[in-house]
């Protein structure tokens, strides 16, 4: 599914994200990408969705070489991922359900195909009762599943998240989690940078720890540690 192969990224300030970094994910797993700040872990999720470009090495998303991928081609990569961010970024002006059908308009889905997965999406995620409000009138646990139920109502391969609990308290990131391992369980990859020690040592799932930028440890059932 994801395959990387001696990947590197240098910014043109010289400061080096990732180093030679090699590894494979399999359809189905799911990862947590540990590290200190500066890691490289977001530049390595940045890279998985297109909008960075390593400076060397090939990397394949489901069976695709995206780094030689033409720029118009990169749309519909990103229609078999689903992006789920830290700073929500719900369009302030649209209700919970806009925004979740807003990735499927873009891509001219029918209105009654729209209609079915939102509806669908808002029940898995618990927010069909809200459909109709605004996000700033919801709760930050509450904003955070909109993000989630936007990110998979089109039923994506590949779940890449970057620190969705990290502005949670820790009842709501259990929950918020809890979503993440359903929509895995149906068979989802999921990948998510995260600094929550509690969750990964709870959790036990496949560890990736990235360094300096530079990969230390690959561990399925893995803990947080990575010194």
């Amino acid at each position: 599914m994801i395959e990387l192969q001696n990947v590197s990224k240098i910014y043109p300030n010289g400061v080096r994200a990732l180093n030679d970094v090699s590894l494979s994910i399999p359809a189905g797993d799911f990862v947590f990408l540990v590290g200190p700040s500066g890691a490289g872990k977001s530049t390595f999720l940045r890279i998985l969705f297109r909008e960075e470009i390593p400076t060397e090495g090939k990397v394949m998303v489901d069976g695709k070489d995206i780094v030689g991928m033409p720029d118009g081609r990169v749309p519909y990569l990103r229609r078999n991922l689903g992006i789920v961010l830290q700073d929500f970024q719900l369009l302030k002006r649209r209700t919970v359900a806009e925004n979740v059908a807003f990735g499927l308009r873009v891509i001219g889905a029918p209105e009654n195909v729209i209609n079915a997965r939102v509806q669908e999406t808002l029940e898995t995620v618990g927010l069909s009762h809200k459909r109709r409000m605004f996000p700033d009138e919801l709760s930050g646990g509450e904003q955070q599943r909109v993000c989630v139920a936007r990110a998979v109502v089109n039923n994506p391969l590949i779940l890449i998240t970057d620190e969705p609990t990290g502005n949670l308290d820790p009842m709501i990131s259990l929950e918020i989690m809890q979503l993440f391992l359903d929509i895995n369980a149906r068979g989802t990859t999921v990948i998510m940078a995260t600094h929550n020690h509690h969750l990964v040592n709870k959790l036990r799932k496949r560890v990736i720890a990235l360094v300096e930028g530079r990969l230390i440890k690959d561990e399925p059932g893995g803990t947080y540690a990575y010194e």
